[in-house]
């Protein structure tokens, strides 16, 4: 017998009616615009006259004939998502590193944190408030269950400091990992980074040549092109040059948060398949490292490396790892040796 809950979520009424007038018009408008033009630019309006046409009559008929069903199982919500295909997205509880409910007024929204990425539960798509709050009581139920771990985490974890900074010297040490290379080397995968970009600015200035159509000489399409392909190399040697910027962590009962710039990335404890600890002197400083091995979202392991503000942070780190049941790797390696 299944224990999972089922409710329907489907988009309100009003959506549905604003989004079918949205794509309703912009058929109307780019029908008429394809009224007054000739030869291709025809061809083109006139099939996104068509597309959008589609997509107004997709939003009704879905909203009708197709219904979407939210589902909370034991060990697990499948997510209906997508446009105009439905796909079902698996989140397992135990991926979830933090649950929130939005204060966003009138629509209230259950924010779910979790390593696969973020997703938004809206009140306004079930059927009435009701199955909302038993929905919203149900995940955070067992999202919690998920995240109390075992208690020798918890207690670790009730003892970690608040949110840290990786120290300023790990950045001017991964920029020393970089100039300190042959410039040759650095110049000739610069080069071969400009001439990727050029080609790929080039491929829609052949397609028009190869069919004859109105476009920019060889020399107007140098013109346009040699700059933006100029000032991305320049973006790219300048990543290249600081490829680290101090972050933002945080750690959790179920994972933890890291803020670059103003992006958050959430890492789950359950992605985690190994670390390691090294240890690197610069400037007369040493700089306490902790490697993570990870599965990113195509299954391919990859490194991962944080710098700790000191010894004793990462040691309490390291505790929790232990108690998460994840696996020392005594012989991982930085990926930049």
């Amino acid at each position: 017998m299944s224990n999972s809950r089922r409710y329907a979520y489907n988009l309100p009424w009003r959506g549905v009616f604003l989004g079918a007038m949205c794509h309703g018009g912009l058929c109307i408008f780019t029908a008429c615009l394809a009224t007054k033009t000739e030869s291709i630019f025809f061809v083109i309006l006139g099939g996104l006259s068509v597309m959008f046409g589609c997509f107004a009559l997709v939003v009704l008929t879905r909203r009708i004939f197709f219904f979407r069903v939210l589902e909370l199982t034991q060990d697990s919500i499948l997510y209906p998502h997508g446009f105009p295909r439905t796909r079902i997205t698996r989140i397992p509880y135990a991926n979830i590193v933090s649950v929130k409910e939005g204060a966003l007024v009138p629509n209230i929204t259950l924010c779910l944190t979790t390593s696969k990425g973020d997703f938004e539960i809206g009140a306004a798509r079930f059927s009435c408030r009701e199955n909302y709050l038993g929905a919203k009581d149900f995940i955070q139920t067992r999202a919690t269950a998920e995240m109390a771990g075992q208690e020798e985490a918890d207690k670790i974890l009730a003892a970690f400091p608040e949110p840290f900074i990786e120290p300023k010297d790990w950045e001017r040490y991964r920029t020393h990992l970089v100039v300190s290379k042959p410039l040759v080397a650095r110049l000739v995968k610069a080069s071969w980074f400009a001439a990727r970009c050029l080609g790929v600015f080039s491929i829609p200035w052949l397609l028009l040549q190869a069919f004859q159509l109105p476009t920019l000489s060889l020399v107007g399409f140098l013109v346009v092109c040699l700059p933006v392909t100029f000032f991305f190399t320049v973006l790219y040697w300048s990543c290249a040059v600081h490829p680290e910027r101090v972050t933002k962590i945080t750690v959790l009962a179920n994972g933890f948060t890291v803020l670059s710039g103003l992006q958050t990335w959430s890492h789950s404890y359950l992605d985690i398949t190994g670390w390691a600890t090294v240890d690197r002197e610069f400037e007369g400083r040493t700089l306490h490292i902790l490697l993570l091995r990870k599965l990113n979202y195509k299954g391919i392991a990859y490194t991962r490396s944080m710098a700790m503000p000191d010894g004793p942070t990462r040691e309490r780190f390291v505790q929790i790892l232990c108690a998460k049941k994840v696996p020392e790797l005594p012989g991982l390696k930085p990926e930049w040796e």
